[in-house]
């Protein structure tokens, strides 16, 4: 049974009622969490911790919970603007798609009159842009210009260059949270972690967290799954209570979260996959040291080879995927779009002309997509 004092908010100990209970995600749901936990926080401290530690979190996440798509509870991973590699910009969408920053207006004159070019990221951006265009040309239709535009499908010909970046102490503070939000549904009282509290209540008190590459701490990890992870253990014999938090299978942490624990061993571990929204029955392999963790503290577990094997092992099957669905995602819409306009009716045989028009009308939708395939694999070679 948890004691009185349990019920109370971790950050500013104020008793936390059925009514100021936040019901606190143990992961963000910024990033992907599902999992809940009670009379951890109230709901103001909530509310401040969320603005200024895991958004900052969720800042430094939202390049990966893009690509990889993740499944949030509530709403969207918030759409965000890349440079590829040739500097054009593209913003990614958390469905994969690719819209321009802006729209592109082109207007340019030549011996025949005025040429005018448009790009807009959606039908009804076209249509405010050419009511613009016929109010400075009142000879030109909008309507029926409308009537001519098409949607279509484009690709970056260059990668967007991710420039993954994370760590800081209000995303440690947000990782540091998470490892406690886990000890409180165990029955053991979060404040037997003196360090932890001490680190999220005191600005200026030492970091208890530290990136850990050393070796892989978690059991029978899953290829090619972006997990994310919390393992907390408490150990008497060390007086340690160790934390372990892992993001997208790449951010990698280790905490000493007290080192004067006397009561029972304990251990917990929660899992999931964020692009499913799937709870993983995983464990970790905890038995680090206060030593190891202090040098994790100092960066001396920190090794770059380690993060770009442990991005590789979850970035390479997420494209391939990726692709796999993109494909399949172009060939119905190009069926679709050439059976609906090649004149022929459900039901009816196919003349020789409704053929031809046929696949002339899928290769029109398929030619970016092949094009995008070709010189990809073009720059391959």
């Amino acid at each position: 049974m948890r004691s009185d004092l349990e019920k109370r908010c971790l950050l500013c100990d104020e008793v936390i009622s059925a009514e100021t209970d936040s019901r606190e995600h143990l992961i963000p749901n910024s990033i992907g969490g599902r999992k809940k936990v009670s009379g951890f926080l109230c709901v103001g401290c909530n509310s401040k911790s969320g603005d200024n530690w895991d958004s900052v979190l969720a800042r430094q996440m939202n390049p990966l919970s893009l690509f990889f798509r993740i499944n949030r509870e509530r709403g969207d991973a918030p759409s965000q603007k890349f440079q590829t590699t040739s500097e054009d910009e593209w913003v990614l969408n958390v469905d994969g798609s690719l819209d321009l920053p802006k729209p592109i207006f082109k207007e340019q004159k030549n011996e025949k009159g005025v040429e005018i070019n448009i790009s807009a990221r959606n039908m009804d951006e076209a249509k405010r842009m050419l009511k613009g265009v016929a109010r400075k040309y009142p000879q030109l239709d909008a309507d029926e210009l409308l009537k001519k535009a098409q949607a279509k499908s484009s690709y970056s010909q260059d990668p967007i260059k991710f420039n993954l970046s994370f760590g800081g102490l209000d995303a440690g503070r947000s990782f540091v949270k998470t490892a406690l939000a886990l000890i409180s549904t165990t029955g053991v009282s979060v404040r037997e972690c003196e360090h932890a509290i001490q680190f999220l209540k005191e600005k200026e008190s030492e970091p208890c967290f530290g990136y850990y590459y050393e070796k892989d701490l978690v059991l029978k990890r899953p290829d090619g799954v972006p997990i994310h992870i919390v393992h907390v253990n408490g150990d008497p014999e060390s007086n340690l209570i160790r934390g372990y938090v892992e993001y997208f299978g790449v951010m990698r942490v280790v905490m000493c979260l007290s080192s004067s624990y006397a009561g029972n061993a304990f251990s917990a571990t929660y899992s999931i996959d964020p692009t499913k929204g799937k709870e993983l029955d995983l464990d970790v392999d905890l038995g680090l040291t206060s030593a190891d963790i202090r040098k994790a503290y100092d960066y001396e577990k920190w090794d770059g080879n380690a993060v770009e094997k442990a991005m590789g092992a979850v970035i390479g099957p997420a494209l391939k995927a990726q692709h796999k669905e993109e494909r399949e995602r172009v060939l119905e819409e190009a069926v679709r779009y050439a059976f609906a306009n090649c004149g022929a009716k459900e039901g009816e045989v196919i003349t020789e002309e409704q053929h031809n028009r046929l696949v002339g009308l899928l290769w029109e939708k398929l030619e970016p997509w092949v094009l995008n395939q070709l010189i990809g694999r073009h720059r391959h070679d």
